[in-house]
């Protein structure tokens, strides 16, 4: 059979990364982060992981390398591993889960949550070093950002929807029920 491969796609603070690590931990999977190669050169580079910084990173590099470069140092990634589940957290490019779409077994799931109950969240996890001081308008900013514009094309197309504006046991209760259509 195909390798497993789940897209979780979702504006900020959704629960994409929440689901990912439930599933990667329950399941056996393998969680491969879209903002990883980010946080690498970020921290290669010895600068704060900000969102500023990364979106910076990912502009400059997409301009100078193809607007594909960090997908497909995912794809390679993902095609190179032998673990039969895979979990691709933040998935924001149009570009990214159409090319995913080629594997056999990739399923594209859109996290959705309320902004204000998001903006809460991404301020209690501190993700990254700006984001706890973070204020509602500032969070709403970010939503605009270059990286974000594809997100609600990406909802729509997806082939999954969760409701993450519950408790943790509602969220993974989704994600269970997900998996085991999935997984079969």
């Amino acid at each position: 059979m195909d390798k497993l491969i789940i897209g979780l796609t979702g504006q900020l603070a959704a629960g994409k990364t929440t689901i990912a690590k439930y599933l990667a931990e329950k399941y056996g999977g393998k969680v491969y982060g879209f903002s990883g190669p980010l946080r690498d050169i970020v921290d290669r580079l010895t600068l704060p992981q900000t969102r500023e910084n990364m979106a910076n990173l990912s502009s400059i590099l997409r301009r100078q390398f193809g607007q594909d470069i960090i997908l497909k140092a995912i794809m390679r990634d993902v095609q190179n591993d032998p673990c039969p589940f895979i979990l691709l957290e933040g998935m924001r490019r149009y570009g990214d889960f159409v090319a995913f779409r080629e594997f056999p077994n990739f399923h594209l799931v859109a996290v959705l949550a309320d902004q204000g109950l998001r903006h809460q969240r991404l301020t209690k996890r501190g993700q990254n070093p700006d984001d706890a001081s973070k204020t509602l308008e500032q969070f709403k900013i970010d939503e605009q950002g270059e990286a974000e514009q594809d997100i609600p094309q990406a909802i729509a197309e997806a082939d999954f929807q969760v409701d993450n504006n519950g408790d943790l046991a509602a969220l993974y209760e989704q994600a269970e029920n997900i998996y085991r259509q999935l997984a079969g």
